[in-house]
């Protein structure tokens, strides 16, 4: 085997390592897009929850004000 085919018979594992390797980084691009997409949701949510939940204390105040107004003869 000259140095030439010897080199050539290396090809086909480089041509299948590079595309094994762009197949690796085109994955990890959509899943880095799917964290970045499911980060947003639970950013949204937990403000939805922190609203929430100062709506609920609100209308505690709210009704524990409106019971002691009402026991009191």
């Amino acid at each position: 085997m000259t140095g030439l085919e010897e080199m050539l018979s290396y090809f086909p594992a480089l041509l299948a390592a590079g595309a094994a390797y762009g197949g690796v980084r085109a994955g990890l691009n959509g899943a880095r897009q799917s964290i970045t997409q499911i980060e947003r949701i639970v950013t949204r949510l937990d403000e939805k929850v922190d609203n929430h939940g100062e709506r609920i204390s609100r209308l505690e105040v709210e009704t524990a004000h409106i019971k002691e107004t009402q026991v009191k003869p």
